[in-house]
């Protein structure tokens, strides 16, 4: 029962980031997704966030704990990438909300029309960008080991000989007559 606990809440986990990253990927396109969809998608986004965070507060919770005592320095090291996530992430969805001229619209407000906001909120989509390609590196070995559970993949492909594969050939180029 423990172990399919631990499948169903890792797939939810896998499920939820790449959610995650769907909507961050399309939130970094308004000009192609236009800027209506963008603002909403950026709301959804932000839910989406508080939602991955109550997924993991467990975790939040201990590490924070033990944060200056027992946590492992790779620990404190994910503790400190997700806290500034989430920083770089709520800047992002407040400056947004503040130069906002759809979603506010809709709840009768209006947006600032100062240009802090939006230096702002590119800052903290270039903070997140970087934050995040930090993050997916991290945890690729989870992320990859769960893609292959979840399309039922063997860890290494059988039966493909070194010979034929091109990138273990040595190539020699001698162009001397």
């Amino acid at each position: 029962m423990n172990g399919t606990k631990r499948i169903n809440s890792n797939l939810t986990n896998l499920w939820m980031d790449g959610i995650v990253l769907a909507g961050l990927l399309a939130a970094f396109a308004p000009n192609l997704i236009g800027l209506r969809l963008h603002e909403w998608l950026g709301l959804a986004f932000g839910i989406t966030l508080w939602v991955h965070i109550l997924l993991h507060w467990q975790w939040v919770a201990g590490v924070t704990r033990r944060f200056f005592t027992r946590a492992s320095w790779s620990a404190r090291f994910s503790y400190l990438l997700n806290v500034g996530i989430f920083i770089a992430f709520s800047v992002i969805i407040f400056s947004g909300g503040m130069e906002s001229r759809y979603v506010l619209q809709t709840f009768g407000l209006s947006a600032s029309n100062n240009r802090f906001w939006e230096m702002l909120h590119r800052l903290g989509l270039d903070l997140t960008l970087w934050l995040t390609a930090l993050h997916i590196g991290v945890h690729w070995r989870w992320i990859r080991s769960w893609i292959r559970k979840l399309l039922r993949l063997p860890r290494r492909l059988r039966g493909i000989e070194p010979q034929l594969n091109p990138a273990a050939e040595t190539v020699r180029i001698d162009d001397r007559a």
